[in-house]
């Protein structure tokens, strides 16, 4: 009841062009695709709307979208809401105008997907040894942290398909008890250069 008290007062004080009917409908806590609607008009264009500053931490801005209600569309204006989940994120409705169909806008819990982080590729199972030498370093802009336990690799040149490749630097958490990182290097060496893989330590 409170999350639903928080859309309708958020609801009034963005929607002053909607009709208190409209106001009234608030933004659906249903998680999952609601069955299709048969419609056979589409919705009329958005409402211009001005976002505001959201409330707190925790927030999504649902922005204003019509639904269909009673047999016509209604507006129902933008809001700061709290998801009904974590991980839910807000869908918004879609017209199907080839089936005459309409999908009401909802809450889907998406499946975590797994990022790998990008850095050092996996050292070859031999070693690399060229005649060519690496060009110079290239220049980096080293972005902010994405956090505290962070530390910055700086960008090589490794060697892929029969030349010298440029590996960009990155942000890298240390693996669990290491907290430096010995950049990787290209040591000359006879007529040579052999490539020093980079290591945690």
């Amino acid at each position: 009841m409170k999350t639903q008290a928080l859309i309708l007062c958020a609801a009034l004080a963005v929607g002053g062009t909607a009709s208190m009917e409209a106001a009234h409908i608030g933004v659906s806590l249903n998680i999952g695709v609601p069955a299709p609607i048969v419609v056979h008009h589409a919705p009329p264009r958005p409402v211009v709307e001005t976002v505001v500053v959201s409330p707190g931490p925790g927030y999504v801005w649902v922005a204003g979208h019509y639904t269909w209600l009673n047999g016509a569309w209604a507006w129902v204006p933008g809001a700061w809401v709290v998801p009904p989940q974590p991980g839910a994120v807000w869908v918004a409705g879609r017209w199907e105008g080839h089936h005459r169909q309409w999908v009401e806008g909802h809450w889907e819990v998406m499946a975590p997907v797994v990022v790998a982080q990008p850095g050092p590729p996996p050292p070859p199972a031999t070693e690399v040894y060229v005649e060519a030498a690496p060009p110079p370093p290239q220049t980096e802009v080293i972005v902010a942290s994405p956090g505290p336990d962070f530390i910055w690799v700086s960008g090589y040149w490794g060697w892929n398909a029969g030349r010298h490749v440029w590996i960009a630097g990155s942000w890298q958490r240390p693996p669990a008890g290491f907290h430096h990182w010995d950049a990787p290097r290209w040591e000359h060496r006879g007529r040579g250069y052999i490539f020093v893989r980079g290591r945690w330590h």
